[in-house]
C-alpha cells in the first residue's frame, strides 16, 4: 500500500513555534506513526506553554480544519493537519470559552477516527489513529526513484500565499523559491527529506517528510513577533533575508509592506514608491513627483505593474504621492538589471507589485485617518474557505476644510484624490485558482470662481487564471486592461468653455509557464499581445463667442507580439546559471496620417545658427485603419550568473538586452499628469540598451551586503530642440532628435534584519550622459555633439534609514538623504536688445542645483488594536531647491539674480489606525 509517512522536525527547545497545513491526495495517507518523543494529547495532563493558552471559539458548521487553524491563531500554536484526513473537511460546531488549547482540540476531534500527537517542542500532529497491533514503520532512507512535491506557502494567520519565501531540502541540496503566486516545485528522491522554509518576516519552519509518491503540501507559516524583554536575537544563514547569495538573479530588490510603514511617511501616508528611492540605484526626481529614475534612465524607462495590469501615471497630488495605497498592497519587486524575460517594453526597470489576496481565515478590516486622508480595508474568506476577497478605499479631504475657510477663492475651490483597491481569488479544484483584481484612482483639482479645473486618473483590471498540473508545471494565463486619462476645462464666461482631454490605453493577454525538469533545472516560457492607444489630446469649444474650433491630435495605434524562454539550472553547489532570449515585434498601425519630408528628415540641423529646425513637410498620405504603418523587431537576450565563494556570500554577474517601443514627451526633470505618450514610428526609432553588471553579495546573522557595479549603452535615446513645443504637436518627430546614451556606477548597500536596530544604508556613485551629433558634422548637435549629463543624473545618493524599537509599543523611524543636485541649463552671458536683458545660454546640464539633503522622523505607538504614528518631514526645515531660474531684478533691470523653487519645509503628520 502506498502511503506517506509525515513526520515533522523536532524543533529546538525554547525557539518560537512552526504551524504547518499540509495536502496530500488520500491515495498516498496512510496511518502516521509518532517518532521517539512525540505522545497523545491526552495522555498530556498538564499542559504548558501554547497548550495552556486559553482560547475562545464560537465557530458553527465551520470545516474541521479551519476551526483548528483558529484555535492555533489563538493559542500561537504550530500544528499539521491533512485536509484529505478523513472528517477533516467535515463541517461541525465548538463552541468554548477560555478553555485550555489542549481541551478545544480534544473537543474538535472527539469521536473521530483521527489521533492528535504532540512533540517534545509542544508541536501537534493531527494523523489517522494506528491499528491496534500495527508495528511502527520506519522512515525509509533516500532512493534513486524521483518523485514531485509541490503546493503553496501560506501565512497561517490569513491564509494568504507567502511570494518568494525560500525552501532548502537536506543540507541545501536544492534552494528554491516560491513564485508571485506562492507556488513552489520540488523533484526529490523518494524517501525522508529535511524541509527548512523561510520567509521575510515569518518564524522560520523546519520539517521532515517522507516522500513515496508524487504529493501536494501547503505550509503554513507564523508571523514573528518581537519580545523585547530579555530577548536574544539568533541568526543563522540559512535564515530568509531580502538578498539571497545562492540565486543567480542580481540587481533585485523587495519591498515588503512592513518595512514600508517603518519608514518615516509622505505627508502621514505610507508610500511603496517613495521607499524604492531609498535603495541603491534609484533616485527622486524631484520632492514634488513620484516618479524616479533607476540607473540614470528617464521615468519612462520604469514599467510599473499593478496585478500585471500596466501604471502609467502613479501619482497623487500632482506627484506629492503614488497612486498605491499601502493598505491593499503586499510587496513590491524592483528588477533594475537582470530583468526576467517575461518582463519586456521597459529599458532601465521593471517594477512589480502585487495586491494583497484578502484573509482566507476570518474577516478582518481597518480604518486610518489622518491630516490628509482616511482609508479603510475590508477583506474575509469565500464560502466554504474556496478562496478570500480584499477591498480596500483612501480619500483625501482637503476640500473639505476649504469649504470652511473665509477666503471666497480658498472656499471654491475643489482639491481631493481617491483610490480603490480590489481583489478576489476563487480557488478551482486542487491545484487552480482565478484571480480577480481591480484598481480605480483620480485627482481633481477645480477652482469654481476662477471656471478652471483639472483631473487624472488610472484604472486598471487584471483576470488571471492559475493552474498547477502534475506537480511541475505551472501554469499562468492572464488578461489586463489599463487605461490613464486626463483632462482640462477652461470657463471663459457663463456660456463659453474649452476642455483638453487626452491619455493612453493598452490591452493585454499574457501567457507564462514554468516547468521544473529535473531538481537543478527549470524552463520558463510564454507570450504576450498588448494593443495600445495613444491619445495626444483633443481640444473641444463650447459656446458661440469663441473663435477657436474644436480640434483634435489623430490617435496613434501600436500592437507589440512578445515570445520569450529561459532556462535556470544548477551546476554543482557553487555555480548557478540563469539565461534567456526574448523576441518583440512592435507594428504602429492606422488608422495614422503618414507625413513625407524634404530628404527624409523631420529634422535637420543648421550648421549657420547651430541648433536643430524643423523638416520641411513634402506630402501626407492615410493609412488604412489596422494597416501596417511601419514595425520594428529584435531579439533581447538575458544572463545572470552565480559562483558562491561560501555558503553566504557569492560573485555575480548579468548581462540584458532591453528595448522600449514607447516613450514619455517630457522636456521637464519633472513628469508631470500632462505628459503624453509617444509611440514609435516611421521617424522615432525604439530605444535599445545593453546593461553589464558585476555584483558581490553576502548575508550572515541577520546582516546584508552588497556590492555592484554597471555599466549600460543605449540607442535611439531621445531629447528635444532648444524651445520645443510639446502641447497638441501633431508632428512631434520635429522637435526629437535621437543619440546614444550610457550610464556607469557603482551601488554599496548594507542592512541589518535582526534586534532593536534595524534598517539599511545605501550609497549610488554614478554617471548617466547622452550624445546627439548631427550627422555629417564633427561638433554639430546638441551640446556641440559631446557628451553632458541626462535630466536624471545624480552623481552621489546616500540615503540611511533606521528604525529603533525603543519599547514594546513604541517604535521610532529615521530616513536621511544626501544627494547632488540634478543637472540644470543656466545662462552664462547677456546682452542687451532694446533695453530688454537678454540671456545667453551655457552647455544643457551644464550646471547643477545644490546639494540636497532632508532628514524624516516618525514615531508609532500601538496598543491593543490600535495604532499612532506621528511624522516630521524635513525635520529641519531645509529648502532644497528643486528648480532655479534665472530673472531681472525688479531693483535694478540692468542686473538679473537666480531665483530657487522649493516645494515644503517642516511639514508634520499624524495618523492613527484601528484595525478589528
Amino acid at each position: 500500500m502506498r502511503h506517506l509517512l509525515l513526520a515533522l522536525a523536532l524543533l529546538a527547545p525554547g525557539r518560537p513555534g512552526r504551524a504547518q497545513e499540509s495536502q496530500s491526495s488520500p491515495q498516498s495517507l496512510s496511518q502516521v506513526q509518532p517518532p521517539a518523543g512525540f505522545v497523545t494529547l491526552e495522555s498530556v495532563t498538564s499542559p504548558q506553554g501554547a497548550l495552556a493558552t486559553n482560547v475562545t471559539v464560537d465557530m458553527k458548521n465551520q470545516p474541521r480544519v479551519a476551526i483548528l487553524a483558529e484555535i492555533a491563531r489563538q493559542a500561537n500554536l504550530s500544528y499539521v493537519a491533512d485536509r484529505a484526513l478523513p472528517g477533516m473537511a467535515a463541517s461541525v460546531t465548538l463552541t468554548v470559552s477560555r478553555v485550555p488549547a489542549r481541551t478545544a482540540v480534544l473537543r474538535l476531534f472527539a469521536g473521530t477516527s483521527l489521533r492528535v500527537m504532540v512533540s517534545p517542542s509542544g508541536q501537534l500532529v493531527v494523523a489517522r489513529a494506528a491499528t491496534p497491533g500495527a508495528p511502527l514503520e520506519e522512515a525509509a532512507p533516500a532512493s534513486d526513484r524521483n518523485e514531485r512535491l509541490s503546493g503553496f506557502v501560506r501565512s497561517q494567520a490569513s491564509g494568504e500565499v507567502l511570494r518568494r519565501a525560500t525552501i532548502r531540502v537536506d543540507d541545501d541540496a536544492q534552494i528554491r523559491q516560491t513564485n508571485e503566486e506562492g507556488f513552489y516545485a520540488l523533484v526529490l528522491s523518494a524517501g525522508a527529506h529535511r524541509l527548512r522554509i523561510r520567509a521575510l518576516g515569518y518564524a522560520p519552519l523546519d520539517t521532515t517528510i517522507q516522500i513515496t509518491s508524487r504529493l501536494q503540501l501547503d505550509f503554513a507559516l507564523r508571523t514573528q513577533e518581537a519580545v523585547l524583554s530579555t530577548v536574544q536575537v539568533q541568526a543563522s544563514r540559512e535564515d530568509r533575508t531580502d538578498l539571497d547569495p545562492q540565486s543567480p538573479q542580481m540587481s533585485v530588490l523587495k519591498i515588503d509592506m512592513k518595512t514600508a510603514r517603518s519608514v518615516p511617511p509622505m505627508l502621514g501616508e505610507v508610500d511603496p514608491v517613495r521607499t524604492l528611492t531609498l535603495l541603491p540605484g534609484v533616485s527622486t526626481t524631484s520632492d514634488a513627483s513620484t516618479a524616479f529614475s533607476v540607473r540614470g534612465g528617464g521615468a519612462d524607462q520604469n514599467l510599473i505593474l499593478l496585478d500585471e495590469s500596466t501604471i502609467y501615471n502613479p501619482s497623487h497630488i500632482l506627484g506629492f504621492l503614488s497612486t498605491f495605497n499601502a493598505d491593499a498592497i503586499d510587496d513590491v519587486m524592483l528588477y533594475k538589471g537582470a530583468i526576467p524575460s517575461r518582463f519586456g517594453g521597459r529599458l532601465s526597470s521593471v517594477v512589480d507589485i502585487r495586491q494583497r489576496d484578502g484573509n482566507r481565515e476570518k474577516f478582518t478590516g481597518s480604518a486610518s485617518i489622518g491630516l490628509l486622508a482616511s482609508r479603510a480595508l475590508l477583506e474575509g474568506p469565500l464560502p466554504l474557505l474556496r478562496g478570500s476577497w480584499m477591498v480596500a478605499a483612501r480619500r483625501s479631504y482637503a476640500d473639505a476644510f476649504l469649504g470652511l475657510s473665509s477666503d471666497s477663492s480658498l472656499k471654491s475651490t475643489t482639491a481631493y484624490f481617491y483610490d480603490l483597491n480590489a481583489k478576489a481569488n476563487f480557488a478551482l479544484g486542487r491545484n487552480g485558482t482565478v484571480i480577480a483584481s481591480g484598481y480605480m484612482g483620480r485627482d481633481e483639482l477645480a477652482q469654481r470662481r476662477e471656471g478652471f479645473g483639472v483631473g487624472w486618473g488610472n484604472r486598471a483590471t487584471t483576470l488571471r487564471w492559475n493552474q498547477a498540473i502534475g506537480g511541475r508545471l505551472y501554469s499562468k494565463v492572464t488578461g489586463a486592461w489599463s487605461d490613464y486619462d486626463y483632462k482640462v476645462g477652461f470657463r471663459m464666461d457663463p456660456h463659453d468653455s474649452v476642455r483638453w482631454v487626452a491619455g493612453i490605453q493598452s490591452s493585454d493577454i499574457k501567457v507564462d509557464e514554468t516547468f521544473q525538469l529535473t531538481a537543478s533545472q527549470k524552463i520558463e516560457f510564454g507570450g504576450e499581445w498588448t494593443r495600445n492607444i495613444f491619445k495626444p489630446g483633443k481640444v473641444q469649444t463650447y459656446g458661440d463667442a469663441l473663435n477657436a474650433r474644436s480640434t483634435e491630435v489623430e490617435p496613434r495605434y501600436s500592437i507589440t507580439r512578445a515570445a520569450y524562454i529561459a532556462h535556470e539550472l544548477e551546476l554543482g553547489s557553487r555555480i548557478g546559471i540563469q539565461y534567456g532570449l526574448r523576441f518583440a515585434d512592435f507594428a504602429r498601425v492606422g488608422q495614422a496620417t503618414r507625413y513625407s519630408y524634404r530628404n527624409g528628415l523631420p529634422v535637420v540641423y543648421n550648421p549657420g545658427l547651430g541648433r536643430y529646425e524643423p523638416g520641411t513637410l513634402v506630402d501626407s498620405s492615410t493609412v488604412k485603419k489596422g494597416a501596417a504603418m511601419t514595425s520594428y523587431s529584435g531579439v533581447e537576450p538575458r544572463a545572470s550568473m552565480r559562483f558562491s565563494l561560501t555558503d553566504n556570500q557569492s560573485l555575480k554577474l548579468s548581462y540584458a538586452r532591453t528595448q522600449q517601443f514607447l516613450q514619455l514627451i517630457s522636456n521637464r526633470n519633472s513628469v508631470t499628469p500632462l505628459d503624453v505618450w509617444e509611440p514609435a514610428g516611421p521617424f522615432v526609432k525604439p530605444q535599445v540598451a545593453d546593461q553589464y553588471a558585476l555584483g558581490w553579495a553576502r548575508n550572515w546573522n541577520g546582516y546584508e551586503l552588497s556590492a555592484e557595479t554597471y555599466y549600460k549603452t543605449a540607442e535611439n535615446v531621445v531629447d528635444f530642440v532648444d524651445g520645443a513645443d510639446v502641447i497638441l504637436n501633431p508632428r512631434l518627430e520635429t522637435i526629437l532628435v535621437q543619440g546614444l546614451g550610457r550610464a556607469y556606477g557603482l551601488e554599496l548597500f548594507a542592512r541589518r534584519s535582526t534586534g532593536r536596530l534595524t534598517g539599511w544604508g545605501s550609497y549610488t556613485l554614478g554617471r548617466a550622459e547622452q550624445r546627439f551629433r548631427a550627422a555629417g558634422t564633427q561638433n554639430g548637435g546638441i551640446n556641440r555633439g559631446q557628451w553632458y549629463p541626462t535630466p536624471f543624473d545624480k552623481t552621489h545618493n546616500f540615503t540611511l534609514v533606521g528604525v529603533w524599537q525603543w519599547k514594546p509599543n513604541w517604535t521610532i523611524g529615521s530616513t536621511f538623504s544626501l544627494a547632488s543636485g540634478l543637472p540644470v541649463t543656466l545662462p552664462s552671458s547677456r546682452y542687451f536688445v532694446d533695453g530688454i536683458l537678454v540671456p545667453e545660454y551655457s552647455a544643457r546640464n551644464g550646471s547643477r542645483l545644490p546639494l540636497y539633503h532632508r532628514l524624516d522622523l516618525s514615531a508609532t505607538r500601538t496598543f491593543g488594536r490600535g495604532e499612532l504614528q506621528f511624522g516630521v518631514l524635513n525635520a529641519y526645515n531645509r529648502f532644497n531647491a528643486q528648480a532655479l531660474r534665472v530673472r531681472q531684478r525688479a531693483t535694478n533691470p540692468l542686473e538679473s539674480e537666480a531665483v530657487q523653487s522649493s516645494i515644503f519645509g517642516l511639514v508634520p503628520s499624524i495618523n492613527y489606525i484601528f484595525r478589528f
